[in-house]
């Protein structure tokens, strides 16, 4: 029965694959896209490893073992989630990529003085706080009540809580992304423009923690590159790319240490190619053993604990913490951790510490099928419509296209978390060129610097004809030499 389900959990993913490249507006800017690459991954691959490799050790860590009418369960609502989340964004994100739509040219970038300026502005306010914050990082977060940043794991949900700081002071340093990207962009990708990025990568594989930073920053670089070349889909390159930063992924899952401790003369290099996976003898294989790619082993639980052991539904009330959240803990010591309103505590019939809920099970939680299938759609409808808007507009603006590049890989983290943690990501990764926008326009508006029109530079068509209307330097300086961004 588990081998049939499996075979029809592909079937459904190649069909929904095919239908979408069908529609033309299929493409690496696409959300569908990053979410068939994430069901592949979370709801295909990982469930037929689990069944043929016995990967165990999720379920020993939650203290829960499916039976086989639960992992067909789990594969069923999988996959109806994938159905209602790709029929909405594919809908509501119909619109074809073309960089020269009607016969219009191809958008021209150039950034003057008041960019610069605004950028640099950002830049000065706040690289400071997350340099800052990156120093008091470097040591990793205690529990034991020294070193810069201290934390302890709160007794009923096990999630560890900040007690000497904040999180906008010690996750100030995920701004060193956006800002880096932001470097590489407003420099028109000059080879050392690159060297900040690279820095920022570096001290992230060193902190052990936060490896999605390291997978969202070059997927969105990926994504800028690939607009700058106008293309639509990986180059042979990128997935080759991809192979080391999967291989970095999984040795940081496997070992958080692993480089600070090469570094500091504990370990030797060699420490680097070791695989830590569990439920076999040293496999190579069993480095995906573990709970980086577990969203299927996760919503197994889920669908077990609601409703049959909880007895009810969050009722979505797990979306309050959005007005909670924002508020300091030191300036609220009492603050709930987590959702101020908790109708299911899945850690009252098991281990779920630290673990994800996915935004397929997130929906579950809600309210069953109906909570999963209005949370897929209502996801998939805002991505698709954000996806819209990119090609009918947005495209053409150098802002909205940093914006949506690096918006686009947050999804993933999205997609994986599921409740809240895309406006909590999000702050932080977006913060910085929402300040840029913000700084340039209000130095337009005020006059100062300003030297050119705020859209991309496109030679207005019929220039030749309009010499006697025009003035001989109307027209402007010669846009002919400028390349594409």
């Amino acid at each position: 029965m588990i081998e049939m389900a499996l075979i029809a959990q592909v079937l459904v993913l190649v069909l929904v694959a095919v239908v979408f490249l069908s529609t033309g507006s299929a493409s690496m800017f696409h959300p569908l896209t990053l979410y068939l690459i994430f069901h592949a991954l979370v709801f295909v691959m990982r469930p037929i490893l689990v069944h043929t490799q016995h990967f165990d050790d999720v379920w020993l860590f939650m203290g829960f073992w499916p039976d086989e009418r639960q992992f067909v369960m789990t594969l069923v609502v999988s996959s109806v989630a994938l159905v209602a989340f790709s029929a909405a964004c594919a809908w509501a994100g119909l619109a074809r990529p073309d960089w020269t739509p009607n016969g219009e040219p191809a958008p021209t970038f150039s950034f003057d003085r008041v960019d610069i300026v605004a950028f640099l502005t950002t830049a000065a306010l706040l690289a400071p706080l997350a340099i800052y914050s990156a120093i008091q990082r470097q040591g990793g977060a205690s529990f034991d009540g020294t070193g810069d940043v201290q934390m302890e794991r709160d007794p009923l949900t096990g999630q560890p809580i900040y007690t000497n700081t904040t999180g906008y002071i010690a996750e100030a340093h995920s701004m060193g992304l956006p800002l880096t990207l932001g470097l590489i962009w407003i420099c028109r990708f000059h080879p050392l423009s690159f060297l900040p990025f690279a820095g920022f990568v570096a001290y992230r594989a060193y902190l052990g923690w936060g490896r999605w930073a390291i997978i969202m920053g070059i997927l969105g670089l990926v994504l800028l590159l690939l607009y700058r070349t106008r293309t639509r889909w990986f180059r042979l390159w990128h997935v080759l790319a991809a192979v080391p930063v999967m291989g970095l992924f999984t040795l940081l899952g496997n070992n958080r240490d692993a480089f600070r401790d090469v570094l500091a003369g504990d370990a030797p290099p060699s420490v680097l190619l070791r695989f830590n996976g569990g439920s076999g003898g040293g496999r190579a294989i069993d480095a995906l053993a573990g709970q980086d790619l577990a969203n299927f082993d996760f919503l197994s639980y889920i669908l077990w604990v609601v409703p049959k052991q909880s007895a009810t539904y969050t009722w979505f009330t797990q979306y309050l913490q959005l007005f909670t959240e924002p508020i300091p803990r030191l300036l609220w010591p009492g603050k709930p951790v987590g959702a101020p309103v908790k109708w299911v505590d899945l850690n009252d019939y098991g281990v779920f510490y630290n673990l994800t809920t996915s935004l397929p099970g997130d929906g579950w939680m809600s309210a069953g099928w109906i909570g999963m299938i209005i949370t897929m759609v209502a996801v998939g409808l805002i991505l698709g419509r954000l996806h819209r808007w990119f090609w009918v507009s947005g495209f053409r603006n150098r802002y909205a296209v940093l914006f949506y590049c690096a918006f686009l890989p947050l999804c993933l983290q999205w997609f994986r978390d599921g409740n809240i943690t895309i406006v909590k990501f999000g702050f932080f990764s977006l913060l910085p060129i929402l300040l840029w926008i913000g700084l340039t326009r209000v130095l337009r508006a005020w006059g100062i610097l300003d030297d050119d029109p705020l859209g991309p530079v496109v030679a207005p068509p019929n220039l030749a004809g309009r010499h006697n209307l025009a003035g001989p330097n109307l027209a402007g300086p010669n846009l002919a030499g400028r390349e594409p961004s």
